[in-house]
């Protein structure tokens, strides 16, 4: 037996089923018998049995008498029996109701009759051929058009609107006839369109009014920041069509002009981030930290264009009304923002941005690109204090000018409108063809991504780890190197010979690159939105938050965009817990899972968000390591049925430590490398279920990471680092060590992969551990034991053993 789901049409309320579509009815006929019944006795069953049968007595909406369908006749009570009052009663409820049901459904056909909106004749919708303009009928607005017809089934017709394909009924879809023109004046108006859509105009100059405020115009939820997001000047601008993104005049020269000039003005002419660098700028540049000569942002602009011009990025080509008709043509910005604020050396940078948010063509491309893993970024920093003493050091590699540095060319055609900053050195209808990826183009990601990949697997001779395509580790025994890729950063853990071949690949790859940035004491590493730091004298290396935490706000359960507020706070948390802080894993993992938060859930999250806030630098310190007879450790941990919906919350942690183990407990030193707190997406029916699906996860993790590290320990020419597991759960431990089954037979199948891990010594050791001294505690429970804490911060865990398995 199978089930299929039909889906009901936009607004096709005839599309209801046979039985719904008689609850309104049989509801009022129900409503009327009780009101006339309700001095008589009579039970509930037996009012709903006397309503069904008004219903059955009545013509339904396609005029059949369901009673006389059936029967063939009415049943009727003659003149010659004696009815009892009681029964005179019901009659007349009956009739009554009987009455009002035919009134519905007299109602209902009129309402029928009058919501048709095409007629019983709808071939012309149906002869139509794909992609032909059709109008469709909304409830509140009419018919509205032209659209493009996708695909016919049946008597649905598949419309592509706005919002994304949708499904309407034939009856609400028909022609869009267009006007036809005389042929000379249909010319002109086309090419006036056109040339209007390659160089608008302003119709009116702004009203400078200084002492009102300009309205904030605030960002639509989800759209990211461009054009549609500045702040429009009070100026009358003609509209284009869809597809071409209304211009708005640039008022950017006037609003630096005026700060420059001291004199007040309303902060409403860019976005909050451009306006922050801006004033930043200003401030750096009175402070003589910036010293380039001009405006703020003068000299990186000019950078920025001439750069893309050298590079062949783009062409400059006259706007051909015939060869360019139907494409659309993006705008183009230059977007401004202050680098290196966490270090000593800020400086302004400009980036030229293809303004494509609202492509339609790229859904038939390729357009992601892969970023490094948290957990690879932290393997890396774990491994770097160990590799000290080998002169193995931690550096960052910045390319510039990433996207344009790509090998290959855009397999589509791009145009763009040209920069206010170089427009006036063109004629009028000028615009680019851009040849090569740049930022804003959807691909430009995926273009860089290969090739920057291809140079590392080619030229220093790399492989990629197992889980994360943008970790690899060097081949070559004469030069040790772990990457990371992040887009245009790369965390290079690397020897000295390594860097010497790297450098010389990048110089003969003709990548623009800026000098590398190695770790120490006075130079701090900002890599993927975190900062490692060192102290003097020690190769421990430090990892927290770059900027994120100052932007942490406590939220008003009474405000009214609360929904909002709850979502944005929470996404910061989570990032800066994702990042450094495994603390506050557990609730913000919890809040991720309130779409429409209470007070309670608001209360819950301030309470997270003021600790983050009152520890904003605290991170995770990672330490030097013995890799000879260092051991790979996974506590796990579940709870059953502990979140609102009563689902399970399951975590895990992995760190890679040393070990001593005395009298039935052990001790580690090490580094914490990865965790997690998830909500458990498969069904757990009993605690030892959530038990189970939190080690799967956790173990599936560690042989991932296990697997890369055993490839950067045979480069090392270190053996093989064992992995641990370690429970509080004894049911667990028993079903793993022991060969006994589960009543809950589904469980089996997780079980005995986890044994076979086991067997083949992929995990070396199952251990039992207190429930006190288990770490993983904290990504199960609002109110964890201390030991999570106790190792961030000293980086040491005493951990008491109830049972284990010697193996040799």
């Amino acid at each position: 037996m199978s089930i299929k789901v039909k889906e009901v049409p936009v607004e096709a309320h005839n599309s209801v089923g046979k039985v719904e579509r008689y609850h309104a009815p049989l509801r009022r006929a129900y409503e009327i018998l009780r009101e006339e019944l309700k001095n008589e006795n009579i039970d509930r069953e037996m009012i709903l049995q006397m309503a069904v049968k008004a219903v059955n007595d009545s013509a339904g909406p396609d005029g059949i008498v369901p009673t006389l369908l059936v029967f063939g006749a009415y049943p009727r009570m003659t003149e010659m029996d004696p009815p009892s009052p009681s029964v005179v009663k019901r009659a007349e409820a009956i009739r009554a109701a009987t009455k009002e049901v035919r009134r519905l459904h007299a109602e209902r056909q009129v309402n029928d009759a009058l919501a048709m909106r095409n007629g019983p004749n709808i071939t012309t919708t149906l002869d139509l051929p794909l992609q032909s303009d059709v109008r469709v009928w909304r409830e509140k607005g009419g018919w509205k058009g032209p659209y493009k017809l996708l695909a016919m089934d049946g008597e649905i017709c598949t419309v592509d609107m706005p919002y994304g394909p949708t499904k309407f009924r034939s009856t609400v879809v028909k022609p869009y006839h267009r006007e036809e023109l005389p042929e000379g004046e249909g010319e002109q108006r086309r090419i006036r369109a056109e040339d209007d859509q390659v160089d608008r105009t302003v119709d009116s100059e702004p009203v400078n009014e200084p002492d009102k405020p300009v309205e904030i115009q605030r960002r639509g939820r989800g759209r990211p920041p461009g054009s549609k997001n500045k702040p429009k000047p009070q100026t009358t601008v003609r509209r284009s069509t869809r597809g071409n993104p209304t211009h708005h005049q640039d008022l950017e020269d006037q609003f630096i002009n005026t700060i420059w000039e001291g004199q007040d003005v309303a902060m409403a002419l860019m976005t909050n981030k451009e306006r922050a660098d801006m004033e930043l700028s200003i401030k750096l540049r009175n402070d003589g930290v910036i010293t380039t000569p001009g405006l703020p942002f003068d000299q990186s602009r000019n950078e920025e264009i001439e750069g893309l011009i050298a590079r062949g990025v783009f062409d400059f080509v006259r706007y051909d009304p015939v060869k360019h008709a139907g494409i659309r043509i993006f705008n183009s910005r230059l977007v401004n923002e202050i680098k290196g604020k966490a270090t000593g050396t800020p400086f302004e940078k400009s980036r030229l941005v293809i303004q494509a948010y609202n492509d339609e063509g790229k859904g038939m491309i390729l357009t992601q690109s892969p970023t490094i893993q948290r957990a690879s970024q932290r393997v890396i920093v774990a491994l770097a204090p160990s590799l000290s003493e080998k002169n193995i050091s931690l550096s960052i590699r910045d390319i510039t000018q990433a996207y344009v540095q790509s090998t290959t060319s855009l397999n589509r055609l791009i145009l763009a409108h040209l920069p206010k900053e170089i427009k006036s050195k063109f004629s009028a209808g000028t615009i680019m063809v851009v040849r090569k990826p740049l930022y804003g183009i959807p691909e430009a990601g995926t273009h860089w991504w290969a090739t920057y990949h291809k140079h590392h697997r080619e030229k220093l001779e790399m492989v990629t780890s197992p889980y994360d395509p943008c970790l690899l580790i060097s081949t070559a025994k004469e030069a040790f190197g772990v990457v990371g890729m992040q887009t245009d950063d790369t965390l290079i853990l690397g020897s000295d010979e390594f860097a010497k071949l790297e450098a010389k690949e990048l110089a003969e790859a003709k990548f623009s690159a800026k000098p590398k940035d190695t770790l120490s004491p006075e130079n701090p590493l900002i890599f993927n939105g975190c900062v490692l730091t060192q102290k003097e004298g020690d190769v421990a290396v430090e990892l927290r938050q770059k900027e994120q935490g100052k932007k942490l706000k406590l939220i008003d359960h009474k405000s009214k965009d609360l929904k909002q507020a709850y979502m944005e706070q929470r996404a910061r948390g989570a990032y800066i817990a994702t990042i450094c802080q495994p603390e506050a894993a557990f609730d913000l993992s919890v809040a991720a899972q309130h779409q429409d938060p209470t007070e309670a859930d608001v209360n819950a999250l301030n309470k997270r968000i003021i600790w983050q806030m009152k520890n904003l630098d605290r991170g995770i310190k990672y330490v030097a390591v013995d890799l000879p007879t260092a051991k790979h450790f996974v506590f796990v941990d579940g709870s059953f049925a502990n979140n609102k919906d009563f689902s399970s919350q399951i975590g895990y942690e992995i760190i890679l430590a040393n070990e001593s183990a005395q009298n039935e407990e052990f001790e580690i030193t090490g580094n914490l490398i990865h965790w997690s707190s998830t909500k458990s997406k498969r069904v757990t029916r009993s605690v030892l279920a959530s038990e189970i699906y939190g080690m799967v996860g956790g173990v599936d993790m560690a042989i991932a990471i296990g697997t890369t590290i055993k490839m950067i320990m045979d480069q090392l020419g270190f053996e093989k680092i064992p992995t641990i597991v370690c429970t509080d759960s004894y049911s667990l431990y028993e079903c793993l060590v022991k060969l006994g089954t589960t009543k809950e037979k589904r469980l089996m199948i997780d079980i005995m992969a986890l044994r076979q891990s086991y067997e083949r010594r992929e995990i070396m050791e199952i251990r039992w551990i207190n429930g006190s001294d288990n770490p993983a505690d904290a990504m199960t429970k609002a109110d964890p034991n201390t030991a999570l804490e106790k190792f961030i911060t000293t980086n040491t865990l005493r951990v008491r053993v109830e049972g284990w398995v010697e193996r040799k």
